[in-house]
């Protein structure tokens, strides 16, 4: 293939290129036979802005080889493989359910995707460094080893990396899929064994303070029902927890997969949080058939701020209340009842004390009964 000099180059007219970008940069010349065999080989290395533009790059490409009496059967080949990685992509996040930890995240990866030493790291600010499901430090890849890193961030921090052949995550479709799927297991275990969450501290309460704590109720079922929607479902339960949050006089702490953390001054705001943002949710109309609703925890206890973020017990515990509730449901403990001041819309209904999952002492739980709230639940799911 004669190499294209840069004058060369530029007098060739756009059409003389499979794929032009939004600024104008030109990429794949297919002026001749020889540049279209090497387009075709280079395809699948090209970041193409939108799945639009792939699309119309590999149409422009495909009638180039047609034009020149080319059968790109390679080329074809590796577009129905990039074809079947991206379904299966696709099914593996719909799937999340049978995937509890980013270990076998990793495996289910590794086989989908067809790579072996595919990797799921996460970062450890105490090692200063990425860890791997083993739990030991991993170097990332060298710029000529084949392999590449994606990257993962949470408000603006090092949070995760998936380490990779570079043409694995050829197309966007499947770097979402992948991702989003990495993001969701990984706010499980975040959460799962949350006594510190790492946040933006100014201005955020210390000492005793309120933890409100939600997540969607089978977000993985609502997730299969719902496909391509629940990314916008997810962001309007958001919405209606963050509205119902503020309105209170309340802070959010963090937001990771359908999980949501705030925290409140008083007592009496997280309560009056807790009763808005169902009445709020039972208000909306849901797509689908499958129910949309959230359970909410509430602890009030002393706990530490530091410059990484809130430590303590209070947070572990305010985690495990929200998961003993059930959707619609507002559950707080003892604590967050005793420390109500005011004679809110709402009363509480005493269900009893229970040991919660990782804690060494019972803890009384109470359902806030108020107009608006459904009132009928099974037993705490402890």
């Amino acid at each position: 293939m004669a190499r294209l000099t840069s004058a060369d180059r530029a007098k060739l007219p756009d059409t003389a290129f499979a794929y032009v970008d939004a600024s104008g940069k030109r990429s794949l010349p297919i002026n001749d036979e020889s540049h279209v065999r090497n387009a075709l080989s280079r395809f699948g290395q090209v970041p193409f802005e939108t799945p639009a533009a792939r699309e119309a790059s590999r149409r422009r490409l495909l009638n180039a080889a047609k034009r020149h009496g080319i059968v790109p059967v390679g080329f074809i080949d590796a577009e129905l493989r990039t074809a079947e990685k991206k379904s299966a992509a696709g099914k593996l996040i719909i799937e999340l359910g049978r995937i509890a930890t980013s270990a076998e995240l990793q495996s289910e990866l590794r086989r989908t995707l067809g790579d072996a030493q595919l990797a799921i790291l996460r970062w450890s600010k105490p090692e200063g460094t990425y860890i791997g499901c083993d739990d030991v430090p991993t170097a990332l890849p060298g710029e000529s080893s084949g392999r590449t890193a994606t990257f993962l961030q949470g408000r603006g921090r090092p949070l995760m990396a998936i380490v990779h052949d570079v043409a694995v995550l050829g197309s966007e479709e499947i770097t979402e899929a992948v991702t989003g799927a990495v993001h969701l297991v990984a706010g499980r275990e975040l959460l799962d064994d949350i006594d510190e969450i790492g946040i933006a501290t100014e201005g955020l309460p210390d000492g005793e303070v309120t933890f409100l704590l939600t997540d969607i109720e089978g977000s993985t079922p609502l997730l299969r029902h719902l496909g391509d929607a629940y990314a916008d479902v997810l962001a309007e339960v958001r919405t209606v927890i963050r509205e119902a949050v503020l309105r209170s006089g309340g802070r959010q702490v963090e937001a990771r997969a359908d999980e949501f953390v705030a925290v409140f001054e008083s007592a009496d705001e997280g309560v009056e949080a807790g009763i808005g943002l169902q009445r709020d949710m039972a208000s909306r109309t849901w797509p689908g058939t499958h129910p949309v609703t959230v359970r909410v925890g509430l602890h009030t206890g002393s706990i530490t701020l530091t410059e990484t973020g809130y430590v303590g017990v209070t947070v572990h515990t305010a985690a495990r209340v929200m998961s003993a509730a059930h959707g619609g449901q507002v559950l707080v403990s003892g604590d967050t009842a005793r420390q109500c001041t005011r004679q809110p819309a709402a009363s509480f209904v005493d269900l009893g004390r229970h040991l919660l999952r990782g804690l060494a002492e019972e803890h009384q739980l109470m359902q806030l009964a108020a107009d608006g709230l459904a009132t009928k639940f099974p037993p705490p799911s402890v």
